[in-house]
């Protein structure tokens, strides 16, 4: 076992921690944030308040054509998950640009939205100055730093981000403000009745998966407890394509596990491939499948089709359906629950979840 400072992952083969009791909490989360992810209903209904009371007049009217989210890490999830959610009904393309340049033009037709908690990735502000520059509509949602200043300097709206702690902790804060003011524009259909009905279904789920609930009865510890040494895949199509990005990035950062994501249909047409060959070395791999209830019937045949392949192969699975209820409400219970699969599965590894070394050092490297 270690302490929370380091890095060196508890070997395979010794007792696992007792997630039941505060010993192991205490050892490795020291900064809370198992008391973050407990904030993650309340954090969705204060950002829907701060939204509808906030709404920039500046893109009121606005003729839109696309819609155009620039972020990195943490905060370009929040542009996945609302990409998938405005998927559902027809509208104009939402896009999320990770990178330095923007891969198409933009004008006065686009909407632009930064979106950085720090205010300082780099990547989000080459984005941001390129939209100013064409003459895009540009808003910028953040908690600060060098992105607020240069919005405060070119007259350009801000939405704060008022959540403490980490970027990828601040995923429920940045999803509803960019579904807020998407709706307000009429480019999602979503109504105070979907966002409370959504956020209570998370409470609810939060009674099962919480710190409290026993492992026996917990099915984020028990999941938790066998991805213990396992190289995970994650899937997801439909609504939760960007759910399962999430799932990956939080275990990648919380639990520091090696975790890759894959998206259906496409994954039908090559990562199959390898299924029935067994590997020659590496950790054993376990495939996790996240399928919405709401799903049309092209996407259940393809959720079909992958489960069979899976148990063809044959390769360690398990399937996580969303729970009922409309799209919202299923995409924010299963980023609840991967957000605590993650964090169990740190506090089984002997590890802390908050920091992310890693990260910091490529940023070092970076200059």
């Amino acid at each position: 076992m270690t302490n929370s400072t380091n890095r060196e992952v508890k070997p395979p083969g010794l007792e696992l921690p007792d997630l039941d009791g505060p010993e192991v909490y205490d050892a490795f989360d020291p900064s809370g944030l198992g008391e973050r992810l407990r904030a993650l209903p309340g954090q969705c209904r204060a950002a829907w308040a701060q939204a509808q009371a906030a709404f920039p007049a500046e893109l009121a009217g606005g003729d839109y054509d696309r819609v155009v989210i620039g972020g990195m890490g943490g905060s370009a999830i929040a542009g996945d998950l609302v990409a998938d959610l405005a998927a559902l009904r027809p509208t104009v393309p939402v896009i999320v640009a990770r990178s330095f340049h923007l891969p198409f033009a933009l004008d006065a037709r686009s909407l632009f939205i930064a979106c950085s908690y720090s205010g300082n990735t780099a990547e989000t502000l080459s984005l941001f100055r390129q939209a100013v520059a064409a003459g895009a509509r540009t808003l910028a949602v953040t908690a600060g730093g060098a992105l607020a200043e240069a919005a405060q300097a070119g007259r350009v709206p801000v939405l704060p981000v008022a959540v403490n702690g980490e970027p990828r902790s601040a995923v429920g804060c940045n999803l509803i403000l960019l579904l807020g003011v998407l709706n307000r524009l009429g480019l999602v259909g979503l109504t105070d009745a979907d966002v409370t009905d959504a956020v209570d279904a998370m409470e609810r789920r939060l009674a099962g998966i919480g710190a409290a609930t026993p492992t026996p009865d917990n099915p984020a510890k028990l999941l938790a407890r066998e991805l213990v040494d396992q190289l995970v895949v994650v899937y997801g199509g439909g609504i939760f394509s960007g759910v399962a990005r999430r799932w990956k990035t939080q275990l990648n950062e919380n639990a520091k596990a090696w975790a890759f994501y894959e998206s259906l249909p496409e994954s039908l047409h090559n990562s199959v491939e390898p299924y029935a060959v067994p590997s020659p070395a590496g950790p054993d791999l376990m495939a996790l499948v996240l399928e919405p209830m709401a799903a049309d019937n092209e996407l259940k045949e393809r959720y079909r089709v992958l489960t069979e392949m899976l148990r063809w192969g044959p390769v360690n699975h398990r399937l996580l359906p969303g729970t009922d209820g409309p799209p919202l409400a299923q995409l924010l219970d299963m980023i609840l629950l991967g957000d605590y699969v993650s964090y169990y599965l740190a506090l089984l590894r002997g590890l802390n979840p908050s920091p992310t070394p890693a990260i910091e050092r490529s940023k070092e490297l970076l200059g």
